[in-house]
């Protein structure tokens, strides 16, 4: 169990609907820091003051919300978005730390994490997490009928496509998957769209294993609209089956 990435996503500048996503608390303006851990966490709202954040100056911060809104699906849960004065873009976070309890979804705590893998605020999203699954798996897929297996990809943060609107031809044709036997595949379509969070579905039409996924530079934007860099992720089975 660890944090795979602190990504610094905005910087006074949340919208007024992210309060929504905070159970009405008034966060118009504030920061966002997309938090992505390795296991699933368990509560949708989790203890905000369980989360340290301390900037290059060396403050110290604790954020109004923690949720993972918009993120509950069954296969997803990894990403806390964090939200409050977090720091700045001239002193922007460092490192987090958790202090308190944050129960995971199978059992276990984050409690005692720590990580300084911050991804700096002009950075664009880059993949974080890559699982398989046979399209059974997933019965609220969106992918087509002819789907033999989903890779769901996790993203630093949420994504739309360069202008606001969501993942499209051109990122599907800017995505290749590595099968184990070694083939480059396309997906034949994405899903999991139109949800504003930080998952994507590459619907595949083949049995053989997917190992890695590699996506072209220029694909795919954060809120506030940094372009992703080249960026590949090595494709595993999920070692939580997800309970729908």
């Amino acid at each position: 169990m660890e944090v795979l990435d602190v990504f610094f996503g905005l910087d006074d500048a949340l919208p007024a609907r992210a309060s929504l996503l905070c159970r009405g608390v008034p966060v118009t303006g504030l920061d966002g820091i997309p938090v992505t851990f390795t296991r699933r966490i368990a509560a949708d709202f989790p203890d905000p003051s369980a989360f340290r954040i301390t900037t290059r100056s060396g403050a110290v911060f604790t954020p109004i919300c923690a949720t993972l809104n918009p993120a509950l699906g069954a296969s997803k849960r990894h990403t806390v978005l964090l939200v409050g004065q977090l720091g700045s873009a001239g002193d922007p976070p460092v490192r987090i730390d958790i202090v308190r309890s944050v129960p995971l979804l199978e059992g276990g705590d984050a409690i005692g994490l720590s990580s300084d893998r911050v991804t700096a605020l002009e950075r664009g999203p880059e993949l974080r997490i890559g699982y398989r699954y046979a399209r059974s798996e997933l019965p609220g897929t969106s992918c087509p009928q002819s789907t033999q297996q989903i890779v769901q990809i996790t993203w630093a943060g949420g994504v739309t496509a360069p202008g606001g609107d969501e993942l499209g031809e051109a990122a599907r044709l800017a995505m290749r998957v590595t099968l184990s036997n070694g083939v480059e595949v396309l997906p034949i379509a994405l899903a999991d769209l139109g949800d504003n969070d930080n998952y994507t579905h590459l619907c595949l039409d083949t049995q053989t294993a997917a190992e890695s996924v590699s996506v072209a530079s220029g694909v795919a934007v954060d809120p506030r609209g940094d372009l992703n860099p080249r960026t590949s992720i090595r494709i595993t089975a999920d070692p939580e089956i997800p309970r729908f």
